[in-house]
């Protein structure tokens, strides 16, 4: 299964309406990661924890594609030498879990400073997309889902974080993914999806 073939068969289910679903059960993709904030503490080595559940995944997936979170503020890897180490272990698409995008305040300050931020993130979808895996972008504000949006991302999440008005923060963040690139794939994060309007894919 190839990126092209992949993303074919995403927006012809999107152009006839239908959800596009992805996550630990499916059913369009499967995503190993050490999703949320715990997978960006020192507790355990959250890339290598996706190597092995991309293998695992991979083993049983019977033709859904396997989407690999990776940590792209992994100060102790090579990004392109690790992204072919994740496809060797079957999975044919990428996406930047776990995310600094759920930290705010002064560690985020410290980390975007430190050039452990977001923008490692971006340029990791960006390599990926070059390797031809497929890259499915979490974005956690409209500023965010653009900069994903103009390094090739082929899907973008909308993921409205800690926001309290989760809605309208999902409906910005499709709205700036759109408005810099047409045809961009959307999809919505989890439970926050439920009732949301104007986030479906054209």
């Amino acid at each position: 299964m190839n990126r092209g073939r992949i993303l074919e068969s995403w927006r012809k289910k999107r152009s006839a309406g239908m959800p596009l679903r992805g996550g630990v059960d499916g059913p369009d993709f499967l995503v190993t990661s050490s999703a949320g904030v715990a997978g960006l503490m020192p507790l355990a080595d959250a890339n290598a924890r996706s190597i092995q559940k991309t293998r695992e995944q991979a083993a049983v997936a019977g033709g859904a594609p396997v989407v690999a979170g990776v940590c792209a503020t992994d100060p102790l890897r090579m990004m392109e030498t690790f992204l072919q180490e994740i496809k060797a272990a079957g999975a044919v698409g990428v996406q930047n879990s776990p995310s600094v995008g759920l930290i705010d305040g002064t560690f985020r300050r410290t980390l975007e400073d430190s050039r452990l931020g977001y923008g490692r993130e971006v340029e990791m979808i960006g390599l990926a997309g070059k390797l031809d895996l497929v890259t499915v972008a979490l974005a956690f504000s409209p500023e965010e889902a653009r900069k994903m949006a103009e390094a090739g991302a082929d899907a973008i999440v909308a993921h409205p974080g800690v926001a309290e008005r989760k809605a309208k923060a999902i409906a910005e963040i499709a709205a700036a993914a759109r408005e810099a690139r047409k045809g961009i794939l959307v999809l919505a994060y989890g439970a926050e999806a439920d009732g949301v309007d104007g986030i479906q894919i054209e």
